[in-house]
């Protein structure tokens, strides 16, 4: 791996972006041209995706026995035993890092990094004037003859952008549109809401007047009721009292007259024959006993 300084001047950028090119080339896998994924190496000190090696040892034309023995480097030829490899953590480390800060064509760094610092390819050093919509980053016309790039969907740049304007554009409007719907729809619930509160109020205020003058009515007809009653009352006790007093004063006649009676029938008999008479002829109905 080539060695790196500090570098300043005004060549700074295109030092920077050489060596980003070349960086990425040392963290290259030769077999599947892509950054390293668990990388392992070989006797002859050469290093390689472990799944790569594995894959290229074992496709047909190289005999596979079941005793471990030398097969040859995929890239300088010199044999190499397959249980020597060794993992290179310097390699994977390196990598990891491109792929963080989005050094590799393949842009699988999850945050900007310092391909989005610069106006050229990383890589190539060219400018970026596509934009891969399956990638969903701006690459230059040499990443996109790629192998990685064939089957993507490229766009020029500022095409890419207007595009995205549009779309943002029609997203916005479509968000503005449903905003003053609700809003609209907000303003006439409330409009609504306001509405039966008053009406609710008016129905309160009726059946409350209602309600009140039912009561003044029928207080006034409980006090009628009330004063009838009281005086049919003092009629009953009058009358009552009426016909007590002239039942009393028939009783006390009726009481005379037994008296007398009783006194006739023990008389000598020409008095009593007299007496007698005298009483026989005496009307002894009610209405003539206060004659």
């Amino acid at each position: 791996m080539a060695a790196v300084g500090q570098r300043s001047g005004p060549t700074a950028g295109a030092e920077a972006l050489a060596l980003a090119a070349e960086l990425h080339g040392e963290a290259t896998c030769s077999i599947c041209l892509e950054l390293f994924q668990d990388p392992v190496s070989i006797e002859c000190g050469h290093s390689f995706c472990r799944s790569c090696i594995a894959r290229c040892w074992e496709r047909p034309g190289i005999p596979v026995s079941p005793a471990p023995r030398a097969l040859p480097c995929p890239q300088c030829r010199e044999p190499a035993r397959p249980s020597q490899l060794r993992p290179n953590r310097q390699l994977a480390g390196v990598a990891s890092l491109l792929r963080r800060y989005s050094l590799s064509p393949s842009g699988d760094g999850d945050g900007e990094g310092a391909g989005s610092l610069v106006s050229g390819c990383i890589q190539h050093g060219e400018p970026l004037k596509l934009y891969c919509q399956d990638d969903g980053r701006a690459i230059c016309v040499v990443c996109d003859r790629a192998r990685e790039h064939r089957a993507h969907a490229v766009l020029p740049l500022d095409e890419a952008v207007q595009e995205a304007k549009e779309m943002l554009e029609s997203r916005l409007g479509a968000l503005k549109k449903e905003l003053e719907e609700f809003e609209d729809f907000k303003s006439m619930e409330e409009k609504e809401s306001r509405e039966l509160l008053k009406q609710v109020t008016v129905e309160r205020e009726k059946v409350g007047a209602e309600f009140q003058a039912l009561r003044a009515f029928l207080m006034e007809q409980e006090s009628r009721l009330v004063g009838r009653l009281e005086e049919l009352a003092r009629e009953v006790t009058q009358r009552q009292t009426e016909n007590l007093n002239q039942l009393g004063s028939e009783i006390s006649l009726l009481s005379k007259l037994t008296t007398e009676m009783e006194e006739t029938s023990h008389k000598p008999d020409l008095d009593f024959l007299q007496e007698f008479k005298n009483t026989l002829g005496r009307d002894y109905s009610p209405g003539c006993l206060y004659k």
